[in-house]
């Protein structure tokens, strides 16, 4: 489980690693549940073996993304946030949404930040980062998206 996030932290070295992945294909949902973008997970495992020595990830993801409003009323989300195992990055409210179906739909860029804290432990566990996407009144779906996780060792 990660600690609870706080409003800020402070760096003072560079990550011990940075991981990137990236795709072009277009994928799109209509799906009010979480669903993941194909790829778009970067690997992330503490323990193996050994104990944990805690780390925080900070993952960008980039993307061209398209909103259309199922209802015709301009009020259909994208939604889109990076899970770290089974927990979703900070910050995180009831109402982030990644694009919206206001206007005439149109494919466009959108960035979102998220920040996971996983604290030192005995045992191994996977908090890989993963994409995942839902939608409300709408459908929606990402292109030419990039995945990039930083790791900072605590």
């Amino acid at each position: 489980m990660s600690t609870p996030a706080s409003s800020s932290f402070r760096v003072t070295s560079a990550p011990d690693v940075v991981y990137g992945v990236w795709g072009d294909k277009r994928f799109e949902t209509a799906s009010a549940d979480w669903v993941q973008v194909p790829g778009a997970e970067v690997e992330l495992k503490f323990g193996e073996g050994h104990p944990s020595l805690g780390a925080r990830f900070v993952a960008t993801f980039s993307a061209e993304a398209l909103c259309e409003d199922n209802n015709r009323d301009g009020q259909g989300v994208l939604h889109a946030t990076v899970f770290f195992g089974d927990e979703q990055g900070a910050p995180v409210s009831e109402n982030h949404r990644f694009a919206t179906a206001r206007g005439n739909p149109e494919w466009s860029s959108h960035t979102l930040i998220r920040t996971a804290r996983f604290e030192p432990r005995p045992g191994s566990r996977d908090v890989s980062a993963r994409v995942k996407l839902k939608v409300s009144g709408a459908g929606g779906g990402v292109q030419n998206w990039f995945l990039k996780v930083e790791r900072f060792s605590l």
